[in-house]
């Protein structure tokens, strides 16, 4: 059984992976309660409607701090000039919650099982500060445990004429597209790689497979500032 789905605003008790989700009916109300092994959140919720639980994007913890996500790879990618990879890695997940209904969804809580910790990148005055994760490099899909861990399929093109040799990825969640089934949390990226030290990173609007349904973003572009679609690493690959 997966945590992830859409479920009617009922009595209903979740129990996955040490994570509890449970609804009370209290007459006209029910009450919200998660549990995880360090933490216990309720809420009041007085809607008809859905509860929906799916992955959400992996910077809200402990309160959005950034934006940013970085993916140090524990194996450097080397590619020859003009030349393109396609790699797996793995990135966090962080769970929403949301309740649904006249039309209208809103985030009720967020939590997670991956170790939450960041870095700095770029030089201490100009630099970003990111969320941080250390990834194997992958060549086709690994094992998972999808409450902790999805899988990205980062695509990279070297537009430039020599070598060029990358040891992370940094990227701008705000337009991250996730897609999630029981087994699997998916997000797909592409970085264009301009010269020795810089490159441009995008999310793409593409599923692993037909079966995944995309996830409830919490940084809808209408609910934050205007982003461009890209990120232009420029403090080194």
């Amino acid at each position: 059984m997966s945590l992830f789905g859409i479920y009617p605003l009922e009595s209903l008790e979740l129990d996955e992976d040490g994570i509890k989700i449970e609804l009370r009916r209290n007459e006209n109300v029910l009450s919200y309660i998660r549990q995880t092994e360090n933490e216990t959140a309720e809420k009041i919720i007085s809607s008809d409607g859905n509860l929906v639980v799916n992955p959400v994007e992996p910077v809200n913890l402990p309160s959005c701090v950034t934006n940013y996500l970085l993916i140090e790879l524990k194996k450097n990618v080397v590619i020859a000039p003009k030349a393109e990879a396609a790699i797996f890695v793995k990135f966090p997940v962080e769970v929403g919650v949301f309740v649904s209904g006249s039309g209208d969804i809103e985030l009720v809580d967020v939590f997670s099982l991956a170790r939450q910790k960041y870095t700095l990148y770029g030089d201490p005055r100009n630099g970003i500060v990111c969320r941080y994760w250390k990834s194997d490099v992958y060549q086709s899909i690994p094992d998972l445990e999808p409450l902790r861990e999805g899988l990205m399929k980062l695509e990279i093109r070297n537009g430039f004429d020599e070598w060029v040799e990358v040891s992370r990825c940094v990227l701008d969640v705000y337009l991250m597209k996730i897609f999630y089934s029981d087994e699997l949390v998916f997000s797909n990226v592409k970085m264009d790689i301009e010269s020795k030290s810089t490159a441009e990173t995008r999310f793409v609007m593409e599923p692993l497979n037909r079966n995944m349904r995309k996830a409830v973003e919490i940084f809808t572009p209408r609910k934050v500032r205007i982003a461009s679609k890209r990120f232009f690493m420029e403090w080194g690959l």
